[in-house]
Formats: structure tokens, C-alpha cells, sequence
């Protein structure tokens, strides 16, 4: 199984190959980029007589709940004097002087892709730091797709976080079932990892009094209990990473594994159909010559 990309790829080659333009000569860009969740990507030059400024935005669906939790804050840490006024229709807007290069270009263009993560990364951080001063109780409820939304909560000592998933596909909830096994099956043989429920229509006792929580069969919750090795400050980005990606990394492997199944179906289907051609019999024709030396064919 493959690990996603934490980082917008699109957003990190386009900086890399503006850096090594040679002689300095910038064209114009303007490019409208899709991520997961929701997330779009607007890559433009805001002036065309100063072609060596690049705009980044990006519009997140929640964003205005994640600045209750300090997403400013997150994002003045990471991007400093690069934060301009957003862009209109988005929310976070970075400028960039493409002719002053940073020194590191590759760590800088990194952490300009990695914006998405950073955003939604805010209420993790708000959640952990309750968790570090020993504040137990609070719950960050982040609406991150139309129909679907992750829950951040502290336990005292430890850290759940729930995964609201729709399923489009009746098919999709037997595949998540048998994927997520995986997940508990994998904890008996891996020290330190994180516990992993899942469950179907209702959602789990840790959400009682929540408003507004869907249930149905197309509905799934998944949990994760995330305990204090986890939390320390030298695996908390890692932490972040994973958990913010698992949602896509679910349905990836989903799809992969139908995808997969099918190829299956139509190699066997192939198969038999080879089989089946083998049996045919062919008409027997017997070709006769009489004494005169005239042929005839006997059926």
C-alpha cells in the first residue's frame, strides 16, 4: 500500500522550475489547480509589468471555522511577509518574488505546497496543546467536506480523532470494513500504534450530544486513538501528516482495490472464453478421389 503525497506537487515543480529560469526572463502563469477535499489552488502573476511575482491562493471550504482555532496564526509562522491580502474567492494568499530565490529553494517550495496541510492543520495543534496542559473535554469539529466532517477531541493524556465518512457506494462500505480489519490486525504486531475503530449507521459514544450527526447505511465513523507517543513534539508533524491524509488514503485504496478486482474478472473472463473456443469441433470433411481421378468431398 502507497502512502499520498502530503504536498501539492503541481504548486512545488512550478516554483522549482520558475527559481531555474535562466537569465531571469518570467513569463506570465495563470492556472487553476484541484486538490483533495475541496481545496483549489489559484497560481497567477498579479501584475504583468512585474512578472517576477507569483501569487498562490487557496481556498478552503472550511476555513472560516479554522480560525477559531489560530489557522492565522499557523500560517504567519510558515509564510512571515509572504502573507498578502486574499485574493478574491479564496482565503490565503501568498506573494512571491521569483527574481529573490530563498536559500534553501527546495525546503521553501516544500512548505509553499504543503499550504493545504498547514491550514488544516491548526485545530490539531489547538487540540494537542490542550492535551499538554493536561485540559481534557475539548473538541474541535471541522466541516471539511459538504457532507462529511473530522472530530478532534481531548481525553486527558490522549487524543481521538473521528472520521465522518459518506460512502456513495453500498459496494465501498464492504471494502472499507475488510480495509480497516487490516488496521486492527496490524496493531497486535506494531508497538506504539494507534488504536482504530470503525463504526457502521451510528456514530461512536465519544460524539453523544454532538448536533447534527448523520446516520444511515451509507454513513461510517472511524477512530483513531492517538496516545502520548504520538503527541510529543518531535513526532507531532508526522502525527498531523498521517492523520490528515487518511481520509483519501481510505478511499484511494478502495478504488484501487476494485480496479484491481476487475482487472481480475475480465483476465478470467479471457480465460474461459479461451477454453471455450479450444472445445469447439471443427466439421469433418473428407475429401475422396474416385479411380478416374475426380475428388469429392463426403460430409
Amino acid at each position: 500500500m502507497i502512502l499520498l503525497e502530503y504536498h501539492n506537487k503541481i504548486i512545488e515543480d512550478t516554483l522549482l522550475e520558475k527559481w531555474n529560469t535562466e537569465g531571469g526572463k518570467f513569463e506570465t502563469i495563470e492556472a487553476v489547480v484541484a486538490d483533495f477535499d475541496g481545496v483549489t489552488f489559484h497560481l497567477s502573476t498579479p501584475d504583468a509589468n512585474a512578472k517576477n511575482l507569483l501569487n498562490i491562493s487557496c481556498s478552503v471550504k472550511c476555513f472560516a471555522e479554522l480560525q477559531k482555532y489560530g489557522v492565522d496564526d499557523v500560517l504567519k509562522k510558515h509564510y512571515g511577509n509572504n502573507l498578502v491580502a486574499p485574493e478574491q474567492g479564496y482565503d490565503v494568499t501568498l506573494q512571491l518574488d521569483l527574481a529573490q530565490p530563498p536559500a534553501d529553494r527546495a525546503k521553501f517550495a516544500r512548505d509553499v505546497a504543503l499550504l493545504k496541510r498547514h491550514i488544516l492543520a491548526a485545530p490539531y495543534y489547538k487540540i494537542f496543546n490542550d492535551i499538554e496542559g493536561k485540559k481534557a473535554g475539548t473538541m474541535a469539529e471541522i466541516r471539511y467536506r459538504d457532507d462529511e466532517s473530522v472530530f478532534i477531541k481531548s481525553e486527558g493524556d490522549r487524543a481521538i480523532i473521528i472520521f465522518s465518512i459518506h460512502f456513495k457506494d453500498a459496494d465501498d462500505v464492504v471494502f472499507a470494513k475488510v480495509f480497516l480489519q487490516e488496521y486492527s490486525d496490524a496493531r497486535r504486531t506494531m508497538s506504539n500504534a494507534p488504536a482504530v475503530s470503525y463504526s457502521q449507521k451510528e456514530p461512536p459514544l465519544e460524539l453523544k450530544g454532538v448536533r447534527n450527526l448523520k446516520v444511515g447505511e451509507s454513513q461510517g465513523y472511524v477512530s483513531f486513538v492517538l496516545f502520548p507517543p504520538h503527541l510529543v513534539p518531535n513526532r507531532r508533524e508526522g502525527t498531523i501528516d498521517n492523520i490528515q491524509t487518511f481520509r483519501n488514503y481510505l478511499h484511494y485504496h478502495i478504488k484501487a482495490s476494485k480496479a484491481y478486482m476487475h482487472t481480475r474478472f475480465r483476465n478470467r473472463v479471457s480465460s474461459l472464453l479461451q477454453v471455450l473456443n479450444r472445445a469447439k469441433t471443427e466439421p469433418l470433411v473428407v475429401e475422396k478421389r474416385t479411380i478416374s481421378g475426380r475428388t469429392f468431398k463426403r460430409d
